[in-house]
Order: structure tokens, then C-alpha cells, then sequence
């Protein structure tokens, strides 16, 4: 009977290690998927694979860098996106509760919203509450030539969030997560083949970035069977008999079902992921232009650092597996961790691809003024089927979940996500009120990538609904300035209790995280963007920094009290 006993309290807690482990530290999917990456780009709402958006050519359609200016020419952009992720919990009305009458969930009724972004630093090798994308871009074509050289810089894929509001319970599905595809140098060239047809092709240089910070709790009906247990057993004492079999109070005093048992904090990055684009641009005629756009997965080596914290009560539960003669036995032919430790810390890997993308476009000018776009992108989400993330040590909550039958290994967590492919469109309208004026807006339908049966608060972007507007401004030097606003949004998406084997799936049998099991979920998703950016010829803007640096030479040697001024001959 104690064998048995032993073996089937083991066999229980195994539910809960599954719970705890399979959190998925990181969420990329249709993470604003270049979302904010280009000023007319995001007045426009992505519509340019037609309309060719400058230097950012480089990205949405290298072949419309022949559209440049001869010469050399420069821009400089800067976005800056803020993200409200609004989360709102209920208790489902037809929940019965876990065993032993756990129903009380103190997450019941709360709601929490993002409390800021989160981005990576490169060279100042950290973390930043804040969301910002700068642009850069150089380009020079000879006169007369029918190549052109370009470089830019630029963030295709970014996103960034944190609930660090006391008591938000969003913390249990993502404390904070970031996740980010910088390209730091992109050198491109288009060619002119005819009047009308142009190529171009760019080779980005990138490194990504991803973190994530998660508290765990696992509700459900084993883990509440272990307090139970737990605090049936905590005056079942029977002399030398439990000191020798299962010392009381079983599981160490079992571990609530809304208890904190575990925090993960995770951050890793590649510093060299490469990619290329590849495009198409085509105007038959002055009234019409076609554009076609193919860019390269981005596969990823990353490395990076981890820290597993436990509770007290987890401690506790892993010392009641050594305690007695019969436990350390059946622990150590399973291979269970039986020493606590307060945390493990250490170096985790992973590989990461960001899909294949196509983008299709068709620009038409009814009138000379007014410019009609349409779009199609496609993304190749379906290749991710899984999460992979392999450790530098022995994990004991990976040692506690092989008996669920997990064939990952002891220092591996193997995550299924099985993303889907995307399709999504988008519309776009550029009008040129004057000579120097022009109106911009667009409209884009973006599909996520998210099964919903796995959605969660790692990936929690559903489909969004981007509106973009903005303006242009030619000025006589040649300068231009453009400025934007953007307005990404979802009312509201709803995931039932019971429906999500991420999230909160009351089956205990299911081998997911569901930190709400019993509840029904509800998000606000709403994003908003303001950019601006400057282009100019490189004349113009030496012309600009010579004044500049003409106006701060004047003024301190207006404030240098041992400067000679006109008209002053107290220093003579």
C-alpha cells in the first residue's frame, strides 16, 4: 500500500509540473507584423508595394528605390507606437469549481491594461519601458544611370508590453514580454531594366531580440487534490510507519489551486539573423503601376539567459519527495527531483524563424492628382509549429513532467503552437491637395496567425483593424516632410472558459498552461501610432547642419565673456 500510495502522489503532482512548465515565454506571431516601420507607410496602412514609399523601398519593395531622386539623397524617420492591451476576467457562471470547493478565483472580476511598452537596447544591452522605431535612409544614383545604391535601417517586426500595475492579473499569462527583428544595416540596389520595369533586391543585416517575465499558478483539480490531501493528512501521524513511507502532511502540504508556485524570467537574442527582399515594380503606364514583393524567413540562433524562482510551497513539495526511505526510492527511479532549491538559473538556446512574406500591389490614377492603392500580403506562419528551448542544467519541473508521459528531455521544453498562414488586405488613398501638398489614408484588415484554441496572453493579438492618415509637405530645397498617425484596434475578443488548452482549459489532462481555468476572458486591443519623417538631398542637409553649427558657434561666442564682439572695445 505505501508503494502504491507514493507512486499515485507522484503520479498527481505530475499535472502540475505540465501546468507550470508549457508557459510560453515568448510571442511573436502577427505581433504587429511591420506595422510601424515607415511613416507613408502607416498613413497609407501598409498599401505601397505599388506606390513605392522612398527609402523604405529597402523593406516594402526594393525595386522602387529606381523612383528616387538622382544623386545622393537621406531621410530620417522616428515612430512611436503606445499599445493598450486591456484584459478583463470573469468567473464562467456554470463553473462548479475544483475539488475540495476551490471556486473563489481572487482573479474574478479584475481587469488589468498594458502599463507601458518594453523594447531591447542593442548597444546599451538592456531594457526600456518605452516603444520607439527610428528609420535611416542614404541612397545615390548617378544621373542619367539606371542603377541605384541604397542603405537603410529599420525594425520589421516589434512589439513590447508590460503589466506592472499592482494586482493586474494579466501577470499570471505574461508579466511582460518583448520581441523584436532589428535591421541594423540593409544595403539595397534596384535597376532599371526599361522605362516602365524595375528590379531590385536587398540583403538585411539583423539582430533579434525577445524576453519575457511570467508568475505561474495552474488551477486545476489535481493541483487542488494535493492541498487537499495536503491538509487532510497534516495530523496523520503514525510513529516510525510514515517516517519510513509518507510522512505527513502529504505533498509537503499540497499547493493551492490559486497559489503562486513559480515565476519564469527568460531574455535571448542572435546578433546575426540575415534575410533579403526581392521586388517587382511595373508602370505600363502613367495611370497604372503594379508592384510585387518577396521577402526571405529570418532564421534566428538565440541565446540568452533564464532564472526559474520557486515558492515556498513548491520547495516544500519537492523536499516531501525525499523524506522517507520509500519516497527517495520511487522518486529516484522516476528521476525526481527530491533536493529543493529556492531557484535555477543559467543559459538557455532556442531557433526562431520569422516567416516567408509575399505582398502584391496595384496603384491607379484616375486623375492626375488622386491615387487609388491596393494590397495583398501573405505570410508564412505555418512554419513555426513549435517552441524549442534547450538549457544549460536539468530543470526539476521538466524531471516532474516526463511521468505525463513528456519525451523532451530534462533540459529541453518542446511547446506545440501549429500557427496558421495569414492573408491579409489593405487600401490606400494619396491625393495632392497643391503643388506642395498632399493627403494620405488608408485601411488594412490583419488576420491573425493564432489558433483559436490556443490563444493566450502571450499571444493575444486577434484579428486588428489598422486605419492610418497623414500629410506630405514638398518644400522649394527639395526637403520633404511627412507625418502620420495611425489607430490599430479590436473591440473586443472573447475565449469562453473551456476553450483555450492554453489558457484556461479546466481538463487537467490537457499538457498546457492554463493559468484561468473557470474563467471567461475578454480583450481591448487598441494601438496608436505618430510619425514623422524628414527627406532631403545630402546638400540640404549639409546646408542645415552648416547653420546649425553656425547658430551654436554665434551663441557661445556670445556667452565667452573673453570673445570679441563688434562694437565692444572693453576687451581691447
Amino acid at each position: 500500500m505505501g508503494v502504491k500510495a507514493a507512486v499515485k502522489a507522484n503520479g498527481l503532482i505530475m499535472a502540475i509540473v505540465w501546468m507550470l512548465i508549457t508557459a510560453a515565454p515568448y510571442a511573436y506571431a502577427a505581433f504587429h507584423e511591420q506595422l510601424a516601420i515607415d511613416t507613408v507607410a502607416i498613413s497609407l496602412a501598409n498599401t505601397v508595394t505599388a506606390r513605392p514609399p522612398g527609402h523604405a523601398s529597402i523593406h516594402y519593395n526594393p525595386a522602387g528605390l529606381s523612383q528616387l531622386p538622382d544623386g545622393k539623397y537621406f531621410s530620417n524617420g522616428l515612430t512611436v507606437p503606445v499599445i493598450e492591451k486591456t484584459s478583463s476576467f470573469s468567473q464562467d457562471p456554470d463553473f462548479e469549481g475544483f475539488l475540495g470547493g476551490f471556486k473563489d478565483d481572487p482573479v474574478d472580476g479584475k481587469s488589468g491594461t498594458s502599463s507601458s511598452g518594453r523594447m531591447y537596447l542593442p548597444f546599451y544591452n538592456d531594457t526600456i519601458d518605452f516603444l520607439f522605431a527610428p528609420t535611416l535612409g542614404l541612397s545615390y544614383r548617378k544621373p542619367g544611370s539606371k542603377w541605384t545604391f541604397a542603405v537603410g535601417q529599420y525594425a520589421p517586426f516589434a512589439v513590447g508590453l508590460v503589466h506592472g500595475d499592482e494586482g493586474d492579473p494579466s501577470v499570471y499569462g505574461g508579466k511582460s514580454v518583448y520581441q523584436q527583428h532589428l535591421v541594423y544595416i540593409a544595403p539595397a540596389v534596384s535597376f532599371q531594366m526599361t522605362p516602365t520595369f524595375s528590379v531590385g533586391l536587398t540583403v538585411g543585416l539583423g539582430q533579434t531580440a525577445m524576453g519575457a517575465e511570467v508568475d505561474m499558478r495552474a488551477p486545476n483539480d489535481m493541483v487542488a487534490l494535493t492541498k487537499v490531501l495536503g491538509d487532510a493528512t497534516a495530523g496523520l501521524e503514525i510513529p516510525i510507519l510514515s517516517e519510513l513511507t509518507l510522512p505527513p502532511p502529504w505533498f509537503g502540504g499540497g499547493i493551492g489551486p490559486y497559489s503562486q508556485v513559480a515565476s519564469l524570467d527568460m531574455s535571448l537574442r542572435d546578433d546575426f539573423s540575415p534575410n533579403y527582399n526581392v521586388g517587382l515594380l511595373w508602370e505600363p503606364w502613367e495611370w497604372l503601376a503594379f508592384g510585387v514583393c518577396y521577402q526571405s524567413e529570418i532564421k534566428t540562433q538565440l541565446t540568452g539567459n533564464y532564472r526559474i524562482d520557486y515558492s515556498e510551497d513548491w520547495q516544500r513539495m519537492v523536499n516531501w519527495f525525499g523524506s522517507s526511505p520509500l519516497l527517495v526510492i520511487t522518486s529516484g527511479v522516476f528521476d525526481l527531483p527530491m533536493t529543493p532549491v529556492s531557484h535555477q538559473a543559467g543559459t538557455v538556446t532556442s531557433q526562431i524563424t520569422f516567416p516567408q512574406r509575399a505582398q502584391f500591389g496595384i496603384k491607379i490614377k484616375p486623375f492626375s492628382r488622386l491615387s487609388l492603392m491596393a494590397d495583398l500580403h501573405w505570410a508564412d506562419w505555418s512554419v513555426l509549429k513549435e517552441d524549442k528551448f534547450i538549457f544549460d542544467q536539468d530543470i526539476q519541473l521538466l524531471r516532474l513532467v516526463k511521468m505525463l508521459g513528456y519525451t523532451g528531455g530534462n533540459d529541453t521544453m518542446v511547446l506545440t503552437r501549429n500557427f496558421k498562414d495569414t492573408w491579409h488586405w489593405s487600401v490606400g488613398l494619396e491625393y495632392d491637395i497643391l503643388d506642395w501638398l498632399t493627403f494620405r489614408c488608408g485601411y488594412e484588415k490583419r488576420e491573425t496567425s493564432v489558433q483559436p484554441e490556443l490563444f493566450d496572453l502571450m499571444y493575444a493579438l486577434p484579428d486588428l483593424e489598422n486605419f492610418g492618415t497623414g500629410f506630405g509637405i514638398k518644400l522649394k530645397n527639395g526637403m520633404t516632410i511627412d507625418i502620420a498617425a495611425g489607430y490599430v484596434i479590436n473591440e473586443s475578443y472573447a475565449v469562453p472558459n473551456n476553450t483555450s488548452t492554453n489558457m484556461n482549459s479546466t481538463v487537467f489532462t490537457n499538457p498546457v498552461y492554463n493559468p484561468y481555468a473557470g474563467l471567461d476572458y475578454e480583450q481591448k486591443t487598441v494601438t496608436y501610432m505618430g510619425s514623422f519623417k524628414l527627406s532631403m538631398p545630402t546638400h540640404v542637409m549639409a546646408e542645415m547642419l552648416h547653420h546649425q553649427l553656425e547658430t551654436i558657434k554665434h551663441i557661445f561666442s556670445y556667452l565667452n565673456p573673453f570673445s570679441k564682439r563688434d562694437g565692444d572695445s572693453s576687451h581691447e
